[in-house]
């Protein structure tokens, strides 16, 4: 019997690992071919945290604060966001340049033991082992939430635990068992706290489902069940601490600890039109950021789902049960402020209804229950059942073809119709195949292979519909761009001194992507000291600062190196400018500056910074380090401004005249660089590689003191004779005061990569100490051994005050909420023993 069972769970593995291995390589997807999924979310994050903890493990070094996350920040929110998952212990198998493999071996082996888990749910629960369970473990594992966010990888580990988690409450409800309960759900939190945040709505539905199912409100230990119940979910929280408390501590640092009442608001978020979700193809890969509820279960398990309820087999109390379960998570995505509490607070920027895996895990359990009870032997159940699938299908395709097609009559605008109307006519074949073979199947059990390979082929089929929509990298041209980038950047480490950054003005890696790549990550990807970032968790004060100092930001989650000076570069201690020319690495800018910390004037303590001045904040910035009243950026001065119209855009002719020998800097607020074009004394300006869609700092060339600039701007965005749009940085006075900071500026002898920075300072005359790494509540600093404060300063920096004389300097980070999360963790995890214990005497008394 035990070999029996293990050949079941086998089975459920490897049937789902054979399914996602055919499509990966119909796809020619690693490692089954070139192609690599460098597209989206896995392309411009995962990719970049995969390889840096690869690093971390490789190298037998885990900390928890990188400088190469902008100018330095928390990685923990990081960790316990996108790389809690167990298998991601696999990546020490792998090469760095090798990551977009491990990606995919990591979603199939995911995929995969989501099959064994589901598998085990249906034996535990249904008390059965049969050929026919793969139906709905396929189901399961490859339903429309898989499909459509398989590449989310860090989601999946929770469609492993959520069958578990169920098991968990069966195992509270009938034995009165609570340590599987207890950590299914623990695990399930750690592993990925957001979606574990949702499984905890589900554990509770669930178990008030299981509970009237069972009649336990009826029973004489209802008391001690509904106890074990609840004291396990608080304690399995509890113990989570250790990831919740220092995460949720990092993420109020963040933008999306923003409250918006328009998420709160009882709105409905889709209508009939999400019918097609439960069809082939009612996703693709183009669709990722704002479609329906991703709730494709397989026509055959929607078949058996309908049936339930048209059957005289089940129990009018049985169907008004599961109706009231559907109808909740039903009203948990369509209504705005249902989904935005399901969303942990927060309303998803891009690939909504991320809770539509428990909706499709609750329809798959009835639908075992209506085949469990039978229902397949019912002819008329199945036909209306059938009828009904192909119905649903019908309306939610009318509703996305036809009323489009009345507004675009009326004359009010043009829809963006995205849907393919070839997928109807699948799914309604498949739908009417697997009515036809449910209704053989209850003439004779042979056709349960029929119905496998079917529900096989339909989401192979749903899951080619993302694949087939998106666009591949290749994995070889990956692979050498990284090496070389690697390299390249390794040497030109190796000649700076520590305590410096650098930045990649133009990289080669852009090649290897299949659509455009801003190089958010690419300081985490090639662990350099940067300034660059695209997280969820990217620090908010942090990007404040970098933007009103003239840095791009398309949004609160992305920060870029484009928009920077050769002021900005002294401040932030970034040392070298390296672009690729003609498939080589170049340093084409040494820009000798000071290191991350330096000394400065008091002044620096009354310094305030101004939105959307860029510029000036840059010149009293310098003067409050320098504690002059030099002008280091002065305007320069326009002699005139003629403004002509081209279609949509205006151009904008201005005639100038500068008042400094230095380079010249373009800055307005807003403007879309990337639609605009930018001519200086007749010739075109090279932008940035990085796409500017708003605002940023323009290098317009270097000039002399008095000469002429012609500057010709065709844009969409509307300018004046704003004489603050154009500031030279005088060369001289700005070099000698960056001479001084460097003689001036702290000798960091550790390499950063330990949560500390270790230096030594000559103070002449007592001043600030600034540190160019965003203040946190977690630093703490030491001068001579002593603790000293820390101040906040220039928006989001840190300054020490130092005395005259020789300074050791050690700055050390101790992630916040850390270690009084270990300590709930700690006392909750003893609190379950003792509970557990407690449970076992009252029992046996």
């Amino acid at each position: 019997m035990r070999k029996h069972r293990s050949l079941y769970y086998l089975g459920a593995f490897a049937i789902n690992l054979v399914i996602i291995a055919a499509i990966f390589w119909s796809a020619h997807l690693v490692p089954f071919g070139d192609n690599n999924f460098l597209s989206s979310d896995l392309g411009t994050q995962y990719l970049d945290f995969l390889t840096e903890l690869r690093r971390q493990l490789v190298n037998n070094n885990l900390h928890l604060y990188l400088f190469s996350q902008s100018l330095g920040d928390n990685f923990f929110p990081i960790i316990s966001y996108y790389l809690l998952s167990p298998f991601n212990l696999l990546l020490v198998l792998f090469k760095s340049s090798q990551i977009p493999i491990a990606a995919d071996i990591l979603i199939m082996l995911k995929i995969s033991a989501m099959g064994v888990t589901m598998a085990l749910f249906i034996s535990k629960y249904f008390k059965k082992i049969s050929l026919f369970n793969y139906v709905f473990t396929i189901s399961y594992s490859f339903c429309g939430f898989v499909a459509s966010y398989f590449y989310d990888l860090m989601w999946l580990d929770a469609l492993i635990m959520l069958p578990l988690v169920a098991i968990g409450i069966i195992k509270i409800i009938d034995e009165g068992k609570v340590w599987p309960y207890y950590f299914s759900l623990l695990f399930a939190i750690i592993f990925n706290y957001y979606l574990g945040y949702m499984t905890c709505f589900f554990a509770l539905a669930f178990f008030i489902y299981l509970a009237m199912e069972r009649n336990l409100f009826q029973k004489d230990n209802r008391w001690m069940v509904i106890t074990k119940y609840g004291v396990s979910s608080l304690l399995a929280g509890m113990s989570s601490a250790v990831v919740l408390m220092p995460t949720f501590a990092g993420m109020l640092n963040t933008g999306k600890s923003s409250f918006d009442l328009s998420n709160y608001l009882p709105s409905l978020r889709f209508g009939f039109e999400a019918f097609t979700q439960l069809g082939v193809g009612g996703n693709t890969f183009l669709q990722r950021l704002h479609h329906g509820p991703s709730v494709f279960m397989t026509s055959t398990v929607l078949i058996l789902l309908l049936s339930y309820f048209f059957s005289a087999k089940i129990s009018q109390k049985d169907k008004n049960h599961s109706a009231i379960f559907i109808g909740i998570l039903v009203l948990s995505m369509m209504v705005t402020t249902f989904n935005t509490i399901w969303h942990m607070f927060q309303n998803p920027a891009g690939f909504p209804f991320r809770n539509s895996f428990i909706f499709t895990f609750v329809c798959i359990f009835i639908a075992y229950k209506a085949f469990d009870g039978g229902v397949f032997k019912e002819r008329m159940a199945l036909i209306r059942a059938t009828s009904t699938a192909g119905i649903l299908i019908c309306i939610g395709y009318t509703t996305l073809w036809l009323i489009p097609k009345l507004i675009e009559k009326m004359n009010f605008e043009t829809p963006d119709n995205t849907t393919n109307g070839y997928y109807f006519w699948i799914s309604i074949f498949f739908i009417l195949l697997s009515g036809l073979l449910l209704y053989l199947y209850g003439k004779n059990s042979r056709y349960s292979i029929l119905i496998l390979i079917v529900v096989a082929l339909e989401v192979g089929a749903n899951f080619n519909s993302v694949i087939a929509t998106a666009d591949f990298g290749s994995q070889r041209a990956y692979s050498h761009a990284y090496n070389a980038e690697s390299e390249a950047l390794t040497n030109a480490k190796n000649l700076s001194a520590p305590g410096h950054r650098m930045v990649v003005s133009k990289s080669g890696i852009n090649k290897a992507f299949p659509e455009q790549y801003n190089n958010y990550n690419d300081p985490m990807l090639f662990d350099i000291n940067g300034l660059s970032l695209y997280s969820s968790t990217l620090n908010q004060q942090t990007l404040m600062t970098l933007n009103n100092l003239g840095y791009f930001s398309k949004n609160v989650r992305r920060i870029s190196h484009a928009g920077g000076t050769e002021l900005t570069n002294a401040l932030f201690g970034i040392n070298y400018n390296i672009r690729q020319e003609n498939n080589k690495y170049h340093i084409i800018d040494n820009y000798d500056a000071p290191t991350m910390a330096f000394m400065v004037s008091p002044d620096v303590y009354d310094f305030q910074m101004l939105p959307m001045r860029a510029l000036d904040n840059q010149d009293r910035l310098w003067q409050a380090l320098t504690g002059t009243n030099t002008e280091f950026m002065p305007a320069a001065q326009i002699n005139s401004m003629q403004k002509t119209r081209h279609h949509q855009k205006k151009t904008f002719n201005y005639k100038l005249t500068t008042t400094a020998s230095g380079v010249l800097y373009f800055y307005v607020s807003p403007m879309n660089y990337d639609q605009s074009t930018i001519y200086v004394n007749s010739k075109k300006l090279k932008t940035s590689q990085v796409m500017i869609e708003n605002q940023a700092v323009m290098e317009l060339g270097k000039f002399n003191e008095g000469e002429n600039v012609n500057v010709k701007i065709r844009t969409r965005s509307p300018l004046s004779l704003n004489p603050e749009y154009f500031r030279t940085l005088n060369a001289e006075t700005f070099l000698q005061s960056k001479k001084v900071f460097k003689q001036n500026s702290l000798k960091i002898s550790s390499d950063l990569k330990h949560d500390t920075i270790v230096g030594k300072i000559n103070v002449k005359t007592a001043s600030p100490l600034l540190v160019s790494v965003p203040y946190d509540k977690g630093w703490q600093a030491f001068d001579n051994g002593k603790e000293v404060r820390i101040n906040k300063v220039v928006g989001n920096l840190m300054a020490v005050d130092l005395k005259q004389g020789h300074h050791k300097i050690q700055l050390k980070y101790v992630v916040p909420g850390l270690k009084m999360g270990w300590i709930i963790s700690a006392i909750s995890v003893l609190l379950f023993v003792i509970f557990q214990i407690y449970v076992k005497f009252l029992e046996k008394n």
